[in-house]
């Protein structure tokens, strides 16, 4: 993957330490696993392999007994009436977790970094609302049977596209650097749900940030519905990562929606 790529792109940081990018939430600073990843997987694709196992040290110092990889800042999602207290977890993580350890046990063949990216797969099993794992049955009863990865721990679930990307494609990595059969199980499974829902975040002129909007309406019919929420940089994203999850499965769908992302994704720069 070249530096470019959405797999490879650090969060923009406020702040470095010991060399490692740290995030203004609020008035605070503070390490996130996702960026610590991300961080990682830069480095590793531009062959800087000492910045990689920093990174993965740091990762495991993050990480909790149970596998999780909680995020240590207070976060308002905006489904919420309340902000997460620190110490929340999300799916995205532990994805982005996966594709990181992954590198750096390449590298080094370091059984730690297998050790902790077993443990985040153990953990990204977890069910809803202890971990992230969940299904579709919010968004009707009868998709009860597709799991769904959540990136934010709100009820009804939001089935935040990118997070789930992101965590779907950390599933394909860690299948591949290891041969994990649960995490070969759960990619499959990912696949299987994505390919029934990604049609869900098509609103014809942009691709949607999630569908809680939907899910929101269903729950709570006697509110003032809440328009979806889309925004250009997230756009590329999704354009971007389903183009990776064609070039992983060779499945048309994903081709299809990348492009139909990202003509969208022009249309509305042009029209700006």
């Amino acid at each position: 993957m070249d530096e470019n790529h959405p797999l490879n792109r650090v969060l923009i940081p406020r702040k470095i330490t010991d060399g490692l990018p740290l995030v203004k939430y609020g008035e605070t600073f503070a390490y996130n696993p996702v960026t610590i990843s991300q961080f990682a997987l830069t480095r590793f694709s531009q062959g800087q392999n000492d910045a990689v196992l920093i990174a993965a040290n740091k990762l495991l110092s993050m990480q909790r007994k149970d596998g999780a990889f909680p995020y240590e800042f207070s976060y308002k999602h905006m489904l919420n009436l309340r902000p997460y207290k620190p110490g929340w977890i999300s799916g995205m993580a532990q994805g982005q977790s996966l594709s990181a350890l992954g590198r750096a046990y390449t590298i080094s063949h370091d059984k730690r970094f297998l050790d902790a990216g077993n443990k985040a797969l153990a953990f990204l099993q977890m069910p809803f609302p202890k971990g992230p794992m969940a299904d579709l049955s919010d968004l009707d009863p009868s998709l009860s049977g597709y799991s769904f990865i959540l990136e934010y721990p709100v009820k009804p679930h939001a089935y935040t596209l990118n997070g789930y990307l992101f965590a779907v494609i950390g599933l394909y990595d860690w299948w591949k650097i290891t041969g994990s059969e649960d995490a070969h199980r759960l990619f499959d499974d990912a696949v299987r749900t994505l390919i029934k829902l990604v049609s869900y975040y098509d609103i014809g002129t942009a691709s949607t940030y999630d569908i809680g909007y939907i899910t929101q309406a269903i729950s709570q019919p006697y509110l003032e519905p809440s328009p979806p929420y889309i925004n250009a940089g997230y756009q590329g994203f999704h354009a971007e990562l389903l183009a990776v999850m064609f070039d992983i499965t060779g499945n048309p769908i994903f081709d299809e929606y990348s492009k139909r992302f990202t003509n969208q994704f022009w249309n509305e720069i042009s029209a700006n």
